[in-house]
């Protein structure tokens, strides 16, 4: 039996073949903690998004989520729910903007004049008598009117009505816009 190592090496834990190898577990080890803290944060924080993502995934509605979030599209929702099929309307919006195409998607079979949100007076009437537009539509709810649509909503054809979203809705009775000029 030995009582002493056969190398005077192995008592000290310090020499660099001991060292290279207990450094080499040491930054493994804390890597894989380190690793491992981040999979266990992640499942914490992400938690109720995968929740989500498995309901969504089980009942086969996984682009909705996405869609949901849109304020734009919520309200094309309500939109397509309040306004009939074989209705018109008029959409006051830039053309630029590009939102008018996603919301007249939503809005698919129903009749739209698509003009700019400062747009004269005359002309806004004349749009809204000549379409027999059911109603009116303002993107940009929070903006300033322009001068026809301020002098549409003065106007007692005009009725707003209170749905939720970015922009605003009336409801048109062209029957009340007496035809004629507007200056």
């Amino acid at each position: 039996m030995r009582f002493f190592p056969s190398s005077p090496f192995t008592l000290f834990p310090f020499y660099p073949n001991h060292m290279l190898s207990n450094w080499k577990n040491i930054l493994t080890r804390t890597l894989l903690v380190l690793w491992g803290a981040q999979i266990i944060w992640l499942a914490w924080h992400f938690g109720p998004e995968a929740r989500d993502l498995v309901r969504r995934i089980a009942h086969g509605d996984v682009g909705a989520a996405i869609r949901q979030e849109d304020p734009l599209y919520r309200w094309s929702r309500e939109l397509a729910a309040l306004i009939p099929p074989d209705a018109s309307y008029v959409f006051l919006d830039n053309y630029e903007a590009g939102k008018e195409i996603e919301v007249r998607y939503y809005l698919a079979p129903r009749r739209h004049l698509l003009l700019l949100p400062d747009s004269p007076a005359p002309f806004l009437f004349y749009a809204l008598h000549q379409e027999q537009a059911s109603f009116m539509l303002i993107r940009e709810g929070a903006k300033p009117l322009g001068p026809g649509a301020q002098a549409a909503v003065r106007s007692q054809a005009l009725q707003e009505l209170s749905v939720t979203g970015p922009g605003k809705v009336y409801r048109v009775d062209h029957r009340r816009l007496l035809w004629g000029f507007y200056d």
